[in-house]
């Protein structure tokens, strides 16, 4: 039996228990292949994704100006990498 988590579940999971997507966040040790998300609610802030091992969901708090800056810099660096910008 495949044990893998479906992102797409997870993040309408998320969505469905209040929580707004606010962007990606790359560069996240704990999380599979470095990639996460970045998820507000009430003023709180967490990263939810799949943990580093692929077997676990990953739901951590982040500060509001870490989850911020964090979503920032990812978007520069896809926008960077997808248009070929060095």
């Amino acid at each position: 039996m495949d044990n893998k988590i479906d992102i797409d579940a997870l993040d309408k999971k998320m969505q469905e228990n209040g929580w707004k997507f606010l962007g990606p966040i790359l560069d996240y040790k704990k999380a599979l292949k470095e990639q996460a998300s970045v998820y507000k609610k009430d003023e709180k802030y967490v990263v939810s994704g799949i943990d580093k091992t692929g077997e676990s969901e990953l739901f951590e708090t982040i500060s509001k100006k870490e989850a911020e800056k964090r979503v920032k810099e990812s978007i520069s660096k896809i926008r960077k990498h997808m248009l070929n910008i060095k």
